[in-house]
């Protein structure tokens, strides 16, 4: 049995595999970000058995084809008479080109597209040249081995995207979303991709979002997009304080650079989803003030507030250990990273950040419910009323993802 495991979901991730144990008599392997950069805290866990330390498709190919003897396996560590075996490190997957396309046969596809705003998932690119303190991409490029920030040939991703339209357009399929962490760090990857996506004639049954950063937002960039079927992009500020977000976050981007990049997205009329981190470690209250004016300011769809959370062997991870920041028991109990603080700063307690968060939410409450009668009118409750005794109770959904099956669905009902 294999997990993939983040930060963000290693807790569940340990009670699962207890679980597991407990009825089946199977090993179990633990790969991922979490398990990358916390090796050892991982491979300690009695209900895991071998850990993948990098990319897992080859790793998971050869574990398979020797019927699971990790011997000689490059990329895992494993147990064996109770002794913790590291194998060495494998390179990194250059051409991403040689991956087959992810199966998803074996996936009711059909039915999760009756919801008719979800997205089939997509990659065209793995890793990211930034150094951002709080993400685990530095750490990452320190850890592994070979070239780090890689692209699908555009040829390849088209094969797929055909493939992705003749298997599930008829079943439901109209949205695309690409997990890049930054989709047009390569302009000349983007152009290519837009406009052979576009001369396929995948404009005219998909729409798709992706991830941008406002210092490589233009205007050529962005017509492109749109003309290519593109409906919204996402943006990570993380910041309304320049200090916090360029000294302490390492953004290097500007405020200029932001509402410029916003202005270009506006005018080609693509939805825009913002995020922001409170709770950086010398961050008062007035700072994360800016931060919510900044959102309110800049006329953004749909703005997160996650709060801060130090991420193994990152540098922000360092800052909060150095400072003594980190509140142990939320950290190691923490399941949301929408409302419960876990970090204080040198200047606020995990409590007045809390308010912060609160008052925001508030406000954000308000404006959720202000857009929903103005763009859904009485379909607005009656679309609530579905998510709140159906979707939320039957799937364990949190209430942000109201948005998505209300606002976020009349808003996509309006593309052309």
């Amino acid at each position: 049995m294999g997990l993939s495991v983040l930060s963000f979901n290693y807790t569940q991730a340990i009670k699962i595999a207890k679980l597991i144990k407990k009825n089946f008599d199977v090993k179990i392997i633990f790969g991922g970000v979490h398990c990358i950069l916390s090796s050892k805290e991982v491979i300690k866990n009695e209900e895991v058995d071998i850990i993948c330390i990098g990319e897992g498709e080859e790793v998971l190919k050869e574990l398979l084809d020797k019927k699971l003897n990790c011997k000689g396996i490059e990329g895992i560590w494993y147990k064996k008479d109770d002794k913790v075996i590291k194998n060495g490190q494998r390179n990194l997957i250059e051409d991403l080109d040689y991956l087959p396309f992810p199966e998803w046969d074996d996936f009711d596809l059909e039915r999760y597209f009756l919801i008719s705003n979800n997205h089939l998932p997509i990659m065209a690119s793995r890793g990211c040249p930034y150094r951002c303190t709080y993400c685990s991409n530095h750490a990452l490029k320190k850890e592994l081995k070979g070239k780090y920030v890689r692209f699908r040939g555009v040829d390849n991703l088209m094969e797929e995207i055909k493939l992705r339209v003749n298997q599930y357009h008829k079943k439901g399929m109209k949205y695309l979303f690409f997990y890049d962490d930054t989709f047009i760090m390569d302009r000349d990857f983007v152009l290519e991709f837009c406009e052979k996506f576009r001369k396929n004639g995948f404009h005219k049954k998909l729409k798709w979002n992706a991830n941008v950063r406002a210092n490589l937002v233009t205007e050529e960039i962005i017509r492109a997009m749109k003309n290519a079927g593109c409906y919204e992009v996402r943006m990570g500020v993380e910041a309304g304080n320049d200090y916090i977000r360029n000294s302490i976050y390492k953004r290097n981007m500007s405020e200029k650079q932001i509402f410029d990049a916003i202005k270009i997205i506006k005018k080609y009329n693509l939805q825009l989803r913002l995020q922001f981190i409170i709770g950086a470690p010398y961050e008062n209250i007035e700072m994360m003030e800016e931060s919510f004016n900044m959102a309110k300011k800049s006329g953004a769809d749909y703005v997160l507030f996650p709060v801060l959370i130090p991420l193994p062997s990152t540098e922000m991870k360092e800052i909060c250990e150095k400072e003594n920041l980190i509140e142990k028991e939320r950290f190691e109990n923490f399941q949301d990273m929408f409302t419960n603080p876990v970090v204080k700063t040198k200047f606020a307690s995990s409590n007045e950040i809390k308010k912060i968060i609160n008052k925001i939410r508030l406000y954000q409450i308000k404006k959720y419910i202000y857009e929903g009668f103005l763009k859904g009118g009485p379909f607005f409750i009656w679309d609530l009323l579905v998510f709140l005794t159906y979707y939320k109770r039957k799937y364990g959904l949190e209430l942000d993802h109201a948005y998505r099956f209300t606002i976020n669905k009349y808003n996509l009902q309006k593309i052309k």
